[in-house]
């Protein structure tokens, strides 16, 4: 009996889907030093001016409010760290003062060493200086400001919470994520091939693409083309795990069980098969406690449908709308497609000021990627992107 065609789900439909999953977010605090490239998905508002006193931007003098043509006698020398003790300076009067430090009271100007020249005590002025040089206090940001918006944080970000005094922030708490490799002809790395074998990409690929979103990863290694083994170990990881990740074995060969084994164990198909290119065979479900990424073998698409997919469900679960990054150029060679009725992720370089397609021969054609500056969408029903047009890149 032949079997029945399944529809296949376009790709705003898969992010309809994807978006309306219902998430139990968590969060928790964890260090700054542990925090770089934790998802944050609540607003960090500033608890302090900065800076937090007006403070001298350059090494140089500071002199009393209207006295900026001197001379000024020194009086004292204000280092960073340093707080003035002694009485407002007058005119005639200077501080040398080094940058970052406190202004002293009275002082509305730093004029910098270079134009300048110090004669014992006394400083003369050789060069008009055009600029105040003194950072106000909150002139940076001001108590109650909005510091960071829901972000993946960057080394950048920790900077700017430890400037303000944060020893730790809260970050959601990231999916724990499984990952199984199917397929009686895959070996791991290392291992010597047989004849008909082939090394397993795809299981140390979505490592690197699950670490990469600071997520916890469980890898059960290969998994034999076999009913029974198949069971068992799919039905750990879903017990397991808050997302499953399954590659190989999810299209209508005659050994692609793991849809009518995810069937027998309870979690509920949304969509397989999709009108996207690589990756048509994609299944997605999930039951209470997991969801489950049925792959294709081919390891473009393993790695294609993790980029666009399973990150953009990472994020949902930690309550955030994934942002991928996205640069506009222009194509530098035109685009035909030999069928197009499904959209298509190609793989793109820059070189030149311009975008260019790279040499791509398909889903199994994993070395295009290393090519690759990110990915351009073709959408469906389009045969010819001319030469000239400007695309958007979706950086990997």
């Amino acid at each position: 009996m032949q079997k029945r065609t399944e529809r296949m789900i376009g790709l705003h439909d898969i992010y309809k889907i994807l978006d309306e999953q219902e998430m139990k977010v968590k969060c928790e605090k964890v260090p700054l030093h542990k925090a770089a490239g934790r998802l944050i998905n609540k607003t960090v508002y500033s608890t302090l001016d900065s800076p937090p006193f007006d403070k001298s931007a350059m090494d140089g003098w500071a002199v009393p409010t209207g006295d900026e043509k001197g001379p000024w006698k020194v009086m004292e020398t204000v280092a960073a760290g340093d707080v003035s003790n002694r009485p407002a300076l007058k005119v005639g009067e200077c501080a040398a003062i080094m940058t970052g430090a406190k202004i002293p009271e009275g002082c509305g100007k730093v004029i910098r060493i270079e134009y300048t020249r110090r004669e014992d005590d006394t400083v003369y002025l050789e060069t008009d200086e055009p600029l105040e040089n003194i950072i106000l206090q909150g002139e940076n940001l001001k108590n109650g400001d909005a510091v960071l918006s829901p972000r993946r944080l960057s080394p950048g970000d920790i900077g700017i919470l430890a400037s303000l005094g944060m020893a730790e922030v809260e970050v959601a708490l990231p999916p724990r994520i499984g990952i199984i490799t199917t397929g009686s002809e895959i070996k791991e790395p290392g291992e010597p091939l047989g004849d008909g074998e082939i090394y397993n990409s795809n299981g140390p690929q979505l490592m690197a693409q699950t670490a990469s979103v600071n997520c916890p990863v469980h890898y059960y290694g290969i998994t034999v083309d076999d009913r029974k083994s198949l069971y068992e170990i799919i039905r750990k990881g879903v017990e397991e795990n808050d997302i499953l990740l399954l590659s190989g074995g999810v299209s209508m060969g005659e050994f692609d069980f793991i849809p009518e084994t995810l069937e027998k164990l309870g979690v509920r198909k949304f969509f397989h098969k999709a009108a996207i290119k690589p990756g048509r065979p994609i299944w997605f479900g999930r039951n209470d406690s997991c969801f489950v990424f049925g792959l294709p073998g081919n390891p473009v698409s393993t790695y294609v449908l993790f980029e666009v997919f399973v990150k953009h469900l990472i994020y949902r679960y930690c309550g955030l709308d994934y942002k991928p990054d996205v640069l506009r150029g222009v194509l530098g060679k035109g685009i035909r497609r030999r069928t197009f009725e499904r959209t298509e992720f190609l793989p793109v370089c820059f070189k030149d000021e311009k975008v260019y397609p790279v040499s791509y021969h398909g889903s199994s054609h994993l070395n295009a990627m290393g090519e690759a500056d990110g990915l351009i969408i073709v959408d469906q029903g389009i045969e010819i992107v001319d030469e000239g047009a400007v695309v958007n890149v979706r950086l990997l």
